[in-house]
């Protein structure tokens, strides 16, 4: 698939956000020309890194968002300040935490333009509610498997460490986003293929499969 040259990707930061939740995201910067350039490439494949901009969202446009790890997240937008984007990735907030009806609102928003929702962890829970997973396929850490499959019949929860239903990608467990990105940008990049895993060979990122 072709993708937008500049790429606009976007991290939804709902609360204090797992840090490694949106490290997936620095994987797919590898695929931004400053980066490329600092990687001595053959200039047939390096010719074909991506201009690639980087939005930090939450709610309120203030920041900085807290993460876990005692780390802090420049904020760039709010849910109602931010651009159509391309890709938008949604990193895991607290299990308790529900999703207000802007966030809602700014999600189905969102996905009515992106090309790729990625989920990682719980990042599934405001991506549930507002509506998107109703009668697809998703995964979420194998320990909540059992209840949302009881509590949540609308979606097929499938027991694997990523899982992939059209544009909406959703990973298991807190490692399982680096899998998935890597899934996403060999699948979705296709077209800038050598790039891709000459990057993903430079970070050594290996390969288990979707199934545990």
């Amino acid at each position: 698939m072709s993708y937008p040259n500049p790429l606009k990707v976007g991290v939804l930061l709902c609360g204090p956000v797992q840090l490694m939740d949106v490290a997936p995201v620095d994987m797919l910067g590898m695929l931004d020309k400053e980066y490329v350039e600092f990687a001595h490439l053959p200039e047939h494949i390096a010719s074909k890194a991506l201009t690639i901009e980087f939005y930090f969202i939450n709610e309120t446009g203030e920041g900085p968002n807290p993460m876990t790890g005692g780390f802090k997240v420049a904020v760039t937008h709010s849910s109602s300040t931010c651009p159509p984007l391309d890709v938008l990735l949604i990193g895991g907030p607290p299990p308790s935490y529900r999703p207000s009806p802007a966030i809602q609102s700014f999600i189905k928003t969102q996905y009515a333009h992106v090309r790729a929702l990625l989920t990682v962890c719980t990042g599934y829970i405001p991506v549930l509610y507002s509506g998107i997973l109703n009668n697809k396929s998703a995964t979420a850490p194998q320990g909540l498997l059992p209840m949302l499959k009881e509590e949540m019949p609308n979606v097929k929860w499938v027991e694997k460490r990523w899982v992939r239903d059209g544009k909406v990608w959703s990973s298991g467990a807190v490692a399982n986003g680096l899998e998935l990105m890597g899934a996403f940008m060999r699948e979705e990049f296709k077209d800038i293929g050598e790039l891709v895993e000459a990057m993903l060979g430079m970070a050594d990122f290996g390969v288990r499969g979707e199934g545990y």
